[in-house]
């Protein structure tokens, strides 16, 4: 019992498809769930849920740490123009200190807003700041070093194939077997990497056993330049590369062709939704119930804080939910489905599906206790309601991730938020002074 916890007087939601039970309790030793439902124990530990709903964590699949410190310095752009004007010169500006804040600053946000785990897309190089940030905060984390060459006609962020793998050699390594944290190899978008490279990365990250990540069809003029250069569709090149497959998670897919998504279905390629980021640079509307139907799976992410700007998944859930409607009925993307997105959609990306995603026996203890007696709820209703249109970030009472609470009533047991923010503060006016931009 000495390294036991019970979370007691709780409205337990397991997954998004099973029935909330009230009063439950969830009783977990070394970090996983060893029972919950309704039953009597004694713990070392016990936490008093008070009648808050209590489900899986959240999990953030699409996320650019390293653009932390870029919210609110490029705005009202579409996307290549944002990427050539702003994010690649600060993300060629970064070293390992503003890197590891950047990492820290987001970290901390999505932890206050009940994320226990992502994938991230960051930078070509100081990936090894970001796995130090991300160790520093408890959270779970598959952390994609970013892939570019010269292809993307930006040398400062340009890495030679034969170096961008050594770096990788490099990060695994120090790596090793890690309980919490995987490397992602990720290619950043057809016009960032020559086809060699995608092909390469295809290959070493299938050698070691690792997730690939990506964009594509993001905005038209991408998809059309695609087209141009390769004379193929941007899901199509990307089959043709070896960048689909069930160790796939490809970011945005608004304006993927009809054929493409029979493609994405055939290959078990994830799709990673960032309803926000392609309201805000001016994308479109990925067709989620198109994809879903075709038994795609569909997670949600926020993108970065460049083009967004919160990394919040409570509005990721809620835009999700209601860009549909307009144009398919008030029927379309239900609650539930859209937590089953935020959720095991974002585990099976992940790769941890039989880890995270639901509450289990034998799963991680990656767990939130979201307060619902709050008057933008109340009256509390269905869970899967008030969590994609009523609650918010601030609704989260505890964060925990491996049993370990990393997030409790406001405060932080890992992390000092007064120092984030002062460091924050410091780093971003160096960085833009680096890239120029001042």
């Amino acid at each position: 019992m000495s390294d036991e916890l019970l979370i007691s007087n709780a409205l337990l939601w397991p997954a998004a498809d099973q029935q909330p039970i009230p009063d439950g309790r969830v009783l977990i030793r070394d970090g996983r769930i060893v029972r919950l439902g309704k039953f009597h124990a004694r713990a070392a530990t016990e936490i008093d849920a008070d009648g808050g709903l209590v489900m899986p964590g959240l999990i953030q699949a699409h996320v650019h740490l390293a653009q932390t410190l870029f919210r609110g310095v490029a705005e009202d752009l579409p996307l290549l123009p944002w990427l050539r004007r702003y994010i690649w010169p600060l993300e060629a500006a970064h070293d390992d200190e503003s890197l590891y804040v950047s990492a820290l600053l987001a970290c901390a946000e999505m932890l206050r807003g009940g994320v226990t785990a992502f994938l991230s897309m960051e930078t070509t190089h100081h990936t090894g700041a970001v796995f130090a940030a991300v160790e520093q905060s408890g959270m779970m984390g598959v952390i994609g070093h970013c892939l570019m060459d010269a292809t993307g006609n930006y040398p400062p962020l340009a890495v030679a194939l034969d170096d961008a793998l050594a770096d990788c050699d490099v990060l695994l390594g120090k790596l090793g077997q890690h309980d919490r944290l995987r490397l992602a190899l990720a290619p950043r978008f057809a016009l960032g990497c020559a086809p060699e490279m995608m092909r390469a990365a295809a290959e070493f990250a299938r050698e070691h056993h690792l997730r690939l990540h990506t964009h594509a069809a993001e905005q038209e003029q991408e998809v059309r330049l695609v087209r141009k250069l390769t004379g193929l569709g941007n899901i199509e090149f990307l089959h043709k590369v070896g960048l689909t497959g069930p160790d796939v998670s490809i970011a945005h897919c608004v304006h993927a062709e009809r054929a493409e998504w029979e493609i994405l279905a055939g290959t078990q390629t994830s799709v990673l939704h960032c309803p926000t980021t392609n309201l805000k640079l001016g994308s479109g509307v990925a067709p989620v119930p198109d994809l879903l139907v075709r038994g795609i799976n569909v997670a949600l992410g926020s993108d970065g804080a460049a083009c967004n700007n919160r990394l919040d998944l409570f509005q990721e859930m809620r835009f999700a939910a209601l860009l549909q409607k307009p144009t398919r009925g008030p029927e379309a993307l239900p609650a539930k489905s859209v937590v089953r997105m935020a959720t095991e959609g974002g585990a099976r990306a992940l790769g941890w599906e039989k880890e995270m995603g639901t509450l289990a026996v034998g799963k991680r203890a990656n767990l939130i206790i979201v307060n619902q007696n709050k008057l933008h709820v109340a009256p509390a209703t269905d869970p899967a309601t008030n969590l994609v249109f009523s609650h918010e970030p601030a609704d989260v009472e505890l964060t925990m991730v491996n049993g370990e609470i990393l997030y409790r009533n406001g405060e932080f047991t890992m992390l000092d938020e007064e120092q984030i923010l002062a460091t924050a503060r410091e780093q971003r006016a160096k960085l833009m002074q680096r890239a120029g931009l001042t």
